[in-house]
C-alpha cells in the first residue's frame, strides 16, 4: 500500500478515535482520553508495515489529541500534562511497531523450519574447498 494511502487511512482512524473520545470521555479525563488514543495508535503501527505512515500518524495523533482533547481549538501550547501524555501515544506506536517485527520474523522462521537457514555451503557441495 503507499504510503500516502496508509497515512490517509490511519489519519480517518485517529480522528474517529478522537471524535469518539470527546464524546465518551469527560474533559477533565485526559488520562483516559490518551489511552484511547494510544491504544489505536498502537493498533495501526502494529497492521501497518510502512514506517513513515506509522511515524506520520503518530505525530498526528499526538497533535490531534493535545490541541483538541486536551486543550481546546487546536491550542497546541499551554499549560498542563498534555504533551507527557501524549508521550503515551507515541509509546504505544512504537511497542506496535516492535510486536509487527517480531510478528514478521517469527512468522518468517516458522516458514523456513527450524534450522533450514544456511549461511554457506558445505565443504562437499560443488565449488565448495573439497570438491574435485
Amino acid at each position: 500500500m503507499p504510503t500516502g494511502v496508509s497515512v490517509a487511512v490511519g489519519w480517518a482512524v485517529m480522528i474517529g478515535t478522537a471524535l469518539l473520545a470527546a464524546a465518551t470521555i469527560p474533559a477533565t479525563d485526559l488520562p483516559t482520553r490518551a489511552l484511547l488514543v494510544a491504544v489505536a495508535a498502537g493498533g495501526f503501527a502494529a497492521l501497518v508495515a510502512d514506517l513513515r505512515a506509522v511515524a506520520a500518524v503518530t505525530a498526528l495523533a499526538m497533535a490531534t489529541y493535545v490541541g483538541f482533547l486536551a486543550h481546546r481549538f487546536g491550542e497546541l501550547t499551554g499549560g498542563g500534562d498534555a504533551w507527557s501524555y501524549a508521550v503515551v501515544i507515541a509509546f504505544a506506536a512504537a511497542l506496535g511497531t516492535g510486536y509487527r517485527y517480531m510478528r514478521r520474523t517469527a512468522l518468517s522462521d516458522d516458514a523456513d523450519g527450524p534450522g533450514t537457514s544456511v549461511v554457506a555451503p558445505p565443504d562437499d557441495a560443488a565449488g565448495g574447498t573439497r570438491a574435485a
